[in-house]
């Protein structure tokens, strides 16, 4: 099929607007709703004009025309329907040329575009019940916010599906004999994992942890120009997930393969909130790296457990900075005798800070032997951007399914990758043209009237005889 030219004249308009409406707010939202009805009705002549196209360059004899069918599809310029024609092949199977032009599913009610737009609106409006109410503000109307939520599920298992195969493949790579080789890069790269629990809904358990892992390769400046101090993460990749911690960790360890070349670092930083899965994680899936406890957990736990008794959490505080752990917990096991009621709580901040012993400060003593490190403890700000914020709100709760999907939506949309999920399509600029000069025959003259003929709108198109009454009206 050669490429579509098409030329569109759009009439001229005559507006009445009422003196008392007459400003800006009425304006423009009188322009938006009129563009959007000029927009329809160009989109479903050029359908309709493609259709016929199609079907006169059909292979004869292959495709037998089966009739029209009327078509609804909800677009960004609203809600269009149009008629196109259903063909049936020599197999008797039915296919209709238009939808595989168009690349169009089957059944599908809604246009890419309006999917795409759909899903970022679910996860950063907060609720799908929000996410109808910001289409219905930018483009006029809105599908209702189930038949949005249904949209994200379909997204977020096409996602999922994605990530099984690269994970297949990145498993059957890794899987293959290789000679083994020394660590060639230094620079840092840095892994940093937490969790935060959801209500769940129908399910036997009431909870469940949805799982967070950033990586990223240290800070950079966020501004290249200016006086400003503020830094970003380099290279940031998140990735979210719901299942077993030690499948998560194993997808997380193909993933900065894939993307970092993990493996070839020879300082690789695991980071987290003294969880066992993160540290048994560490040790199975980065044999290599080096743990340290996320300073903003160490912090809150003091806080939970000696905010009774300042001073003696300023000592631990400033023994934990100093790297003296062993008096820090001789301090707390004299503070247990003192304050028997507290022995509960100091025994489990005791337990806490002796299984995280080698992680508490490794940052710090990395530096002082002069390796360039930054610090760590950027996982907690993205729980909260990026999983809590979307999936603790009050009175939320979920399905597995619904929240696992909803989480791969965001997830794409935090790394940027969202419009790569999409595909993508050349960019069509209009050419205006000057129009015809026009001529018009007096109102009176009975050839200015319009007659049709049903025949030429008609089913029978292709046939010989409707062909030849065409030449001789000269309609084309």
């Amino acid at each position: 099929m050669k490429d579509l030219c098409l030329t569109i004249t759009l009439p001229s308009l005559q507006l009445t607007i009422p003196e008392d409406e007459l400003d800006i707010q009425h304006l423009e939202k009188f322009v938006f709703n009129l563009t959007k009805i000029i927009g329809q009705h160009i989109l479903t002549s050029i359908l309709q004009f493609l259709d016929n196209r199609l079907r006169k360059e059909r292979q004869r004899g292959k495709l037998s025309n089966c009739g029209k069918r009327s078509k609804y599809l909800l677009t960004l310029l609203g809600n269009i329907t149009y008629q196109k024609h259903l063909y049936q092949d020599r197999n008797g199977q039915y296919r209709c040329l238009l939808d595989e032009k168009l690349g169009l599913k089957p059944n599908q009610r809604m246009s890419t575009h309006y999917q795409k737009v759909t899903g970022l609106f679910s996860f950063l409006a907060g609720s799908y019940r929000n996410a109808q109410r910001f289409l219905e503000l930018c483009y006029g109307d809105s599908v209702s916010f189930e038949a949005i939520r249904q949209q994200v599920q379909l997204q977020g298992t096409q996602i999922q599906q994605q990530e099984e195969c690269a994970f297949d493949q990145n498993l059957a790579e890794a899987l293959k004999p290789t000679i083994t080789s020394t660590p060639v890069k230094s620079e840092p790269l840095y892994i940093e994992l937490d969790g935060t629990m959801i209500h769940l809904q129908k399910q036997p358990k009431k909870k469940a942890e949805l799982k967070l892992a950033i990586i990223h390769r240290g800070k950079e400046k966020r501004y290249l120009a200016g006086n400003s101090d503020a830094k970003k993460l380099k290279d940031k990749l998140a990735y979210a997930g719901l299942g077993p911690a030690d499948e998560f960790m194993a997808q997380v360890s193909l993933l900065a393969e894939e993307k970092f070349q993990v493996y070839d670092h020879n300082l690789i930083l695991v980071g987290g909130d003294g969880a066992t899965w993160i540290k048994e994680g560490a040790r199975d899936y980065f044999p290599r790296s080096i743990y340290q406890l996320c300073p903003f957990h160490l912090k809150r736990k003091l806080t939970q457990h000696l905010s009774y008794n300042r001073k003696t959490k300023s000592q631990v505080s400033l023994l934990l900075q100093e790297g003296n752990i062993s008096e820090a917990l001789l301090l707390l096991e004299e503070e247990k005798g003192k304050n028997s009621q507290k022995k509960d709580e100091l025994n489990d901040l005791m337990t806490y800070l002796a299984n995280n012993y080698d992680g508490i400060n490794a940052v710090d003593r990395l530096k002082e032997e002069g390796l360039p490190v930054d610090t760590m403890g950027a996982i907690e700000g993205n729980i909260d951007k990026i999983l809590a914020n979307r999936f603790k709100k009050r009175g939320m709760s979920w399905s597995l399914s619904g929240a696992l999907n909803l989480a791969k939506v965001g997830q794409l949309i935090i790394n940027d990758d969202w419009d790569n999920f999409w595909p993508t399509e050349p960019e069509v600029f209009p050419k205006q043209i000057e129009p015809q000069e026009e001529y018009h025959l007096p109102k009176e003259d009975k050839y200015d009237r319009k007659y049709s003929l049903p025949v030429l709108v008609g089913p029978h198109q292709d046939r010989a005889w409707v062909k030849q009454l065409k030449e001789l009206i000269s309609i084309h």
